[in-house]
């Protein structure tokens, strides 16, 4: 996946209340590739970062498309965060909304995670071609990111890193929160979390001000998300040091398009609120809020919600 400078089957579940649409399965999903490097060859990168770098594979088995994310040890501490990213990976066999892993390998200098191609790309470049998205479009996204979110939290996960080069679309067009690096986990307290991480522009107030914060920075990454989705553009400036960006979010307020609807805007302005206690998502389920109003949460759990947009699949 396409990276930016950091600073730092399943079982069928309730059939869906909207019959008109019927249930989707993963690819490919009733047997995951068997434990062996050897079945997989490699074949062209996909995209680098801080962690290491992406590569597209093929399971020669069943001539299966893969991700190979290939992370390389550098000291101690690299073992914690690798296993608890494959900890969090493991969700995603019981989420549609979570990227997730076939399998992982390791040498003494290399972490290879064997993950689950998704082959519409990221959401950054699905907004990036369209430039920006209508109402309808963004609520689609929203809806499936919010359930993956509600799931990750659920758990104690804190992401910590939400950005639209970190949301992946399938074949279909559903998203696939990925990239865990940054992640946290086991942080159930009220306030478990300390450090910065993520991308600019997309780091909450608390972060950048460097205090103890829990799931509440992941609702303002979203909010960003969303901001991003329906102006095509970020709410506040990413540039400066870390006091320049929070000086910049305390006192502007975000250019919001006419053409919002006042549901869509204040979903936006709940999200954005830079005190953690008056955050929807802290404060209230955020699928409750009227811009979901027409939403039938089942269907869009079942993945059986028509897309609005179809993906640019990208070819091996």
């Amino acid at each position: 996946m396409d990276k930016k400078k950091k600073t730092r089957s399943r079982s069928p579940e309730e059939t869906p209340t909207d019959t008109r649409a019927q249930k989707r399965y993963r690819v490919d999903d009733t047997t995951p590739p068997p434990f062996n490097i050897n079945n997989y060859q490699l074949i062209k990168k996909l995209g680098k970062g801080s962690f290491g770098k992406v590569m597209l594979a093929s399971y020669t088995i069943k001539s299966q498309l893969v991700a190979v994310k290939i992370i390389k040890k550098k000291k101690k501490t690299d073992y914690h965060d690798i296993e608890m990213e494959a900890t969090i990976l493991r969700l995603g066999h019981t989420c549609p909304f979570l990227s997730r892993a076939y399998a992982i390998f390791q040498t003494e200098s290399l972490v290879l995670f064997i993950l689950e191609y998704a082959r519409g790309g990221t959401l950054h470049k699905l907004i990036k071609r369209h430039r920006y998205l209508n109402s309808q479009e963004a609520q689609f996204y929203s809806a499936e990111l919010v359930l993956g979110l509600r799931y990750l939290h659920k758990y104690g996960i804190i992401h910590r890193d939400l950005e639209p080069r970190n949301i992946l679309l399938d074949e279909e067009g559903h998203v696939q929160i990925a990239d865990f690096g940054f992640a946290q986990a086991r942080k159930f307290d009220s306030k478990a979390c300390h450090g910065t991480g993520g991308a600019s522009g997309y780091m909450a107030p608390e972060v950048l001000e460097d205090v103890p914060y829990n799931s509440s920075a992941d609702w303002w990454s979203f909010g960003v998300v969303v901001y991003e989705m329906a102006t095509g553009k970020l709410p506040f400036s990413p540039n400066g040091t870390f006091q320049e960006q929070l000086d910049n979010i305390t006192n502007t307020e975000p250019y919001y398009p006419e053409t919002l609807t006042p549901e869509f805007r204040d979903f936006i302005q709940q999200l954005l609120k830079t005190k953690v206690e008056h955050r929807l998502g802290v404060y209230a389920n955020a699928q409750d809020h009227p811009f979901f109003s027409s939403v039938n949460w089942e269907t869009v759990k079942n993945e059986a919600w028509c897309l609005p947009l179809k993906p640019r699949i990208v070819s091996a």
